[in-house]
């Protein structure tokens, strides 16, 4: 097999920048050096079957320009692969505030970080979900495909570009609500609840009583719910690879 290794170098740079920003593959406890071979084997298969790009007549500050875009669309594809697991981590801030449960952390494994149980157990459902469907096979494939839509050294800014970015966004926080509505609504209830009961019964320590009720059924409701959230999260995992697509047409100037 024929490899030219300026095409092999450039596809790694932009796979390798993916596979960082990648949810498990990007975990602390995934080995680099594992994560530089798998960039290293991707880009070996994909750069034969891509035209080759002669950077032989670029001077050194046009081909650290190249790298760099090369760099920075990998992570935006990334970013474009993280949404779903952002999503959950919002949700999952949302219901340990609703719950009052913001104080109680645990360590997260994957990143090293202390995170709140809820948003922990949304990554993990995300984690797990993503791999039992083969999901990351799908955006793998969409980052393959990417390739022919937005060849190396192609792509640039646009307004399009902008306008697709804050909706994506924007997502984010949709689907982080729809996973976190079940207990916010739980959380109102019982607020209510709770409100009339102090006002039938003034001697009742509202705060005491309410604290422990809102934390049983809430945690009760987010355990039945969590079949809807990771559902949730499958469409939006599922979308994943057609939104590659489309992000590298805006890259490569498609409107």
């Amino acid at each position: 097999m024929d490899v030219d290794f300026y095409n092999w170098f450039l596809v790694f740079v932009r796979v390798g920048a993916f596979l960082f920003a990648l949810p498990f593959f990007s975990a602390m406890n995934f080995p680099a050096t594992l994560r530089v071979a798998l960039a290293a084997l991707a880009a070996l298969l994909l750069a034969p079957q891509l035209p080759p790009f002669d950077v032989r007549h670029l001077d050194l500050l046009a081909v650290f320009g190249l790298l760099t875009r090369e760099l920075a669309i990998g992570l935006l594809f990334g970013f474009f692969a993280r949404a779903a697991f952002f999503a959950a981590d919002i949700g999952g801030i949302v219901i340990s505030n609703e719950l009052g449960l913001n104080m109680a952390a645990m360590m997260d494994p994957l990143s090293g970080q202390s995170e709140q149980v809820p948003g922990l157990i949304l990554f993990f459902v995300a984690t797990i979900t993503m791999l039992s469907l083969d999901l990351h096979h799908g955006l793998l494939l969409g980052l393959a495909r990417s390739f022919d839509v937005l060849p190396i050294g192609g792509g640039h800014l646009s307004s399009s570009l902008f306008e697709l970015l804050v909706a994506r966004t924007g997502r984010i926080f949709v689907l982080a609500l729809q996973i976190a509505a079940p207990v916010m609504a739980v959380s109102f209830t019982i607020t209510v609840f709770f409100s009339v009961m102090s006002r039938a019964v003034p001697q009742m320590n509202v705060f005491a009583e309410s604290f422990g009720i809102r934390i049983a059924v809430g945690l009760i409701v987010f355990g039945f719910t969590l079949q809807i959230s990771a559902q949730y999260i499958a469409n939006s995992l599922e979308r994943l690879p057609d939104d590659l697509l489309g992000l590298a047409q805006l890259l490569n100037g498609a409107q």
